[in-house]
């Protein structure tokens, strides 16, 4: 593949004519809508599977899309990988399984690690070998992930690692995690934080699923009992970890923002919501209609900020610190759509049989109250920005300053 120069008409037509045939086309309702397969708790079948479709990905070129060559990528621009989206959605790729492990994880570690770790893990994330996590929120932390309580202790040539994380994806099938742990407790909370690679598969880690509102399980909680970790595997500098970690969460707001999550949303859609409508006989009803092109205006007016933000950020024009106004653009859109249609559907959204797709409606309004908490909170996000975009004040903070073995916690 060209590096960074193909015409995206010509990526187009490539990656559409692959896909044709290469790839299975996804269900379509009698609407023609996609229907895009839950795979949120795949089984070992399932995961073995996409494993091995994702693995004929990378070798055809169509993984790391924006990613480096020299880690295995194709050196491409955002805008190629938006074509490869477009193109791809109705078809039965691997996206769900790996969304988290190649948009966050996998950049995280190209900006933060040294070459060895690159060569080592960017690949085989790329090709589908590993699946990595964030372990990030604690039982007792809320949204200040600096004070995070799980703590690692120098041993030698390793760390060993002590605490327990919470609402942590995919956790169940990972087989790597970046875990921000505490290694200085005498100096504030933020420069006592070193990020670590954690194996999943260690001695001392143990994983329980999360039963959620929507009947998923796939958050979990994980507790860390005596796990050692190679100091080799330390992300970055040493005590220096809360800049990998705003890093980090940077690439997942921008991401998040710009894509909806990765294709288990679909933000800027209304087709569905439109077929619904007719389904329901409302189609013709002027409130209908305007709720439905307020959320067609609001859903389009945020595809085309996350254009101009994304590129602002890639060229370096825009602080990466505007990445959560992508994010909350994207909960926004999200919510609305899915409070909508479950209006739209009325009480068939409320009980329905297992082949009723009208029970998809419930699901995504159940589901999209999390938009709002995970990968931090939309307050925490209207914060940033006002920060960073606005020049706006701190909120006081009376412990930042403050050595976090004298700040009382539980």
């Amino acid at each position: 593949m060209t590096e960074g120069t193909e015409r995206l008409d010509d990526f187009r037509i490539r990656a559409r004519q692959w896909l044709i045939d290469n790839v299975e086309s996804l269900p379509r309702r009698s609407d023609g809508t996609v229907i895009v397969p839950d795979r949120s708790q795949p089984s070992e079948a399932q995961l073995t599977e996409a494993r091995a479709q994702q693995l004929t990905l990378h070798a055809a070129g169509w993984a790391g899309i924006t990613y480096p060559v020299e880690y295995g990528g194709q050196g491409l621009s955002l805008d190629h990988e938006a074509v490869w989206q477009e193109e791809s959605a109705g078809y039965d790729v691997p996206t769900q399984i790996f969304a988290v492990s190649q948009n966050i994880l996998g950049p995280t570690i190209v900006a933060f690690g040294s070459r060895e770790q690159k060569l080592r893990h960017v690949p085989r994330i790329l090709n589908g070998r590993e699946i990595w996590l964030q372990l990030l929120s604690e039982p007792s932390g809320g949204s200040d992930l600096a004070g995070l309580l799980t703590r690692a202790d120098r041993d030698g040539p390793s760390f060993v690692l002590n605490g327990q994380k919470t609402w942590s994806t995919g956790a169940a099938h990972a087989d790597f995690a970046l875990c921000p742990a505490r290694t200085r407790w005498d100096v504030p909370k933020h420069r006592g934080i070193t990020m670590f690679m954690v194996d999943m598969h260690s001695p001392g880690v143990e994983i329980r699923a999360i039963r959620q509102i929507n009947g998923g399980a796939e958050f979990c909680e994980e507790f860390l009992t005596d796990v050692t970790v190679p100091a080799d595997r330390v992300l970055g500098e040493e005590n220096e970890g809360w800049r990998v970690a705003r890093g980090m969460l940077e690439i997942e707001h921008a991401w998040v923002g710009r894509s909806g999550g990765g294709g288990t949303r679909r933000p800027t859609g209304v087709a569905e919501l439109v077929s619904l409508a007719a389904s329901r006989r409302l189609a013709g009803d002027p409130g209908i209609q305007r709720r439905v092109a307020a959320l067609h205006a609001l859903a389009r007016a945020h595809e085309l900020m996350s254009v101009r933000v994304s590129k602002g950020i890639e060229s370096g024009g825009l602080s990466p610190g505007l990445s959560g106004i992508l994010k909350l653009g994207a909960d926004i859109v999200w919510q609305r759509r899915a409070e909508l249609g479950l209006d739209l559907a009325g009480a068939a959204a409320l009980a329905w049989s297992p082949e009723d797709q009208h029970g998809e409606w419930a699901r995504d309004y159940l589901t999209s109250r999390s938009a709002s908490i995970a990968g931090g909170s939309d307050e925490i996000q209207r914060n940033n920005v006002g920060e960073v975009a606005l020049g706006l004040p701190r909120e006081p903070s009376l412990d930042r300053d403050v050595p976090f073995d004298q700040v009382p916690h539980n």
